[in-house]
């Protein structure tokens, strides 16, 4: 028994069957119902889209022995002999094979006689776009005036290449490309109707290989069947269409998320041992970062990523949009110069590189990469406080004190401590200066009242107890530092060290050859990691990830929701809810959540409020209906709006702790500083 593929079983039959192409069908179905039907009609579109089978549907329609109708019976001989390609009446000349003048004038001196069984003589050229210059010339004056019985129905899938005194004659009809999901609705009622087990994730991967071609969809389909022993499987029309994980290029864009480069070469391994097509893999790392900044405006914007909610929610909320556009935009170049490059791994592995690599980074002394673009506005903060309330003064003249601060311009280095912000520590260098050195009498008050402010502070130094950190650090040879050292919100002034006599005399320092140098001050055995998302979020916001555990710390000795949601293993999506939300107890098995408008887009998807309820049910070891209203009433705080709460508590106590200070109060009456409130932190 021979066997027919299913692009030709499952042909349509009737302008019914057609999938798409509304907008054609309308036209011929009133045209046909109407009795005004042109001489010539020019199909074009891709391949796979319908051109030749809705030209046979209108062939079946002019000739079907009921007359000239837009639904024909499908039953008479005449139509059964259109369908099976046997009619007499109905000449399907390929234009791709027949391309010669000679052929064209055959069929032209065949035109004069009346069909012979059918109302209409209808000629289908299909690929009409080949035919000869020549060809179209013999064919001009016969397609503008043809005799009544004959009709010109014209098929191309390059309209451009037709003269125009051919398009003007006839009636053109643009087929348009099919949707995915069209293309996927139709395969699954196919496959339903020959009784073939299918998956729909399968179904959706043929449609999408499809590319817009019905014809291709059912071909790929049969190939899927023989290759998954008569069931359409995602397994295996994955082995087949060689479809790419949609997990590597969440784990490519989340390593540029983290500035993982270890990870990024890591997944472009895995997708190279899975035969991954190397231009398919940057398309669809596009395609997420498009879903990503679709997403950052549109929350409800899921499109294709509904089975990875999660996992693109959480890249929309903390991605920068301007990351995902640099991103996108890089690997949309790397895309196009694929084939200039010498192997497609390597085009590949150098597109990501390139994203890594174009982030503005600023490279610390302990050769950690940061992103500088979330620490230009805090650096520039940084280096004014700096300049603004220095706290060891080595130079005992105005003059001196202008060199040194000068070149804060240039700053480029700052230095990264474990338990706090990065800060700028300049290294100043001055010729030691004793202890007991006199002021001479003709010096200018300015002068004199810097020297003597200066000569307390050193007092004080003197007296106090040296900690182990500054102790560790090992002067320079032939220099003398003095260095801020940032340790929490405390700051250390550190001790000229006394030069030995036998070295030679130190450099002067001057305005011209003085630099900024960064200290590391942490252990380099010391095991602590400072991975690239804390630093940002540390710098994007105004806490560090220290003092948001300790206000989530405090708040749940203090409130028993929080202490609960904290207890709760609850993801970072779910999790946003449950803190911007506060809890009322109607009854032991029904808990009502009041939560704020803001990130209502939350509970758009129910799967969301199911895994909250199963948690709490769980915790609670109960079973628990779960409720939640938008409400943003002020009356009762939020987890989230506790912690803030607290944190202004802190932070105006930081400030008034740091106005009240007697050093600070008395570096700003003698160096004329001033106190930047914006870049207080509390600890």
């Amino acid at each position: 028994m021979s066997y027919q593929v299913l692009a030709r079983k499952w042909r349509p039959k009737s302008f019914s069957e057609v999938v798409g192409q509304e907008h054609v069908l309308k036209i011929l179905s009133n045209a046909l119902s109407l009795g005004r039907v042109h001489h010539a009609y020019l199909f074009s579109g891709t391949r796979g889209v319908g051109k030749t089978s809705i030209a046979r549907l209108l062939a079946k329609g002019l000739n079907c022995e009921s007359g000239i109708t837009a639904t024909p019976c499908g039953v008479c001989n005449n139509c059964r002999d259109i369908e099976q390609g046997r009619f007499v009446d109905l000449l399907e000349i390929d234009a791709a094979s027949r391309t010669k003048v000679e052929d064209t004038r055959e069929i032209l001196d065949n035109i004069q006689y009346l069909p012979t069984r059918g109302r209409f003589k209808v000629y289908l050229i299909d690929e009409v776009h080949m035919l000869s210059r020549s060809s179209f010339n013999a064919l001009l004056k016969t397609l503008e005036e043809p005799p009544e019985h004959v009709k010109f129905l014209l098929a191309t899938t390059d309209p451009q290449k037709l003269p125009i005194t051919i398009l003007s004659r006839c009636l053109h009809l643009h087929l348009n490309v099919l949707d995915t999901p069209l293309i996927s609705k139709q395969l699954m009622t196919i496959l339903q109707l020959e009784q073939i087990e299918s998956e729909q994730k399968a179904i959706q991967l043929l449609a999408k290989a499809a590319n817009g071609s019905m014809r291709d969809a059912l071909s790929l389909t049969d190939q899927a069947i023989a290759l998954g022993n008569g069931q359409v499987d995602t397994a295996s029309v994955a082995v087949m269409l060689g479809t790419l994980d949609k997990a590597i290029p969440f784990s490519l864009v989340e390593a540029l998320y983290h500035g993982d480069g270890n990870a990024l070469m890591q997944q472009i391994e895995i997708a190279a041992m899975q035969g991954a097509h190397w231009d398919n893999l940057l398309a669809e790392s596009i395609a997420l970062l498009h879903q990503i900044a679709l997403l950052q405006v549109v929350p409800t914007a899921l499109g294709d990523y509904s089975d990875n909610e999660e996992r693109i929610r959480f890249l929309a909320q903390y991605m920068a949009p301007n990351d995902v556009q640099l991103f996108y935009q890089i690997l949309l170049m790397g895309r196009k110069e694929l084939t200039f490059a010498p192997d497609k791994k390597i085009g590949v592995e150098m597109t990501f590189l390139r994203a890594l690599a174009f982030i503005p980074k600023v490279v610390c002394s302990d050769e950690r990469s940061i992103s500088s673009s979330h620490i230009n506005s805090s650096l520039s903060s940084q280096a004014q406080k700096t300049i603004q309330t220095p706290v060891s003064v080595s130079q005992p003249t105005r003059q001196e004190l202008t060199a040194t601060v000068q070149p804060a311009k240039d700053v480029v280095k700052p230095q990264l401590d474990v338990n706090l912000q990065p800060q700028i520590v300049p290294q100043v260098v001055s010729q030691s200066t004793s202890q007991d050195q006199m002021i001479p009498d003709e010096a200018p008050s300015i002068t004199k009242n810097i020297l003597e402010m200066r000569m307390q502070l050193m007092k004080e130094e003197q007296n106090a107890k040296k900690s182990k950190r500054v102790d560790d650090i090992q002067p320079k040879k032939h220099s003398l530092n003095s260095s801020l050292i940032h340790k929490k919100s405390e700051v250390v002034p550190v001790k000229n060290e006394e030069v030995n006599e036998n070295e030679t005399e130190e450099e002067e320092i001057t305005a011209e050859n003085y630099q900024w140098q960064a200290y590391h001050l942490v252990d380099s055995n010391n095991d602590l990691v400072i991975d690239t998302k804390t630093f940002r979020e540390s710098l994007n916001g105004d806490k560090t990830p220290e003092m948001t555990k300790k206000l989530i710390d405090e708040m749940a000795q203090k409130d028993p929701w929080c202490a609960e949601i904290e207890q709760l293993n609850l993801s970072p999506l779910i999790k946003q809810i449950a803190i911007n939300s506060f809890i009322e107890q109607m009854d032991d098995k029904t808990i009502v959540l009041h939560m704020r408008s803001s990130i209502k887009h939350l509970i758009n998807s129910s799967i969301n409020t199911e895994k909250l309820e199963k948690t709490l049910s769980n915790y609670r070891q109960q079973a628990l209906k779960v409720k939640i209203i938008i409400d943003d009433k002020q009356d009762i705080k939020t987890p989230l709006e506790m912690r803030e709460e607290l944190y202004q508590q802190k932070l105006m106590q930081a400030k008034q702790t740091i106005n009240q200070d007697a050093k600070v109060a008395m570096i700003c009456q003698y160096f004329e500083a001033k106190i930047d409130e914006a870049s207080i932190r509390p600890v």
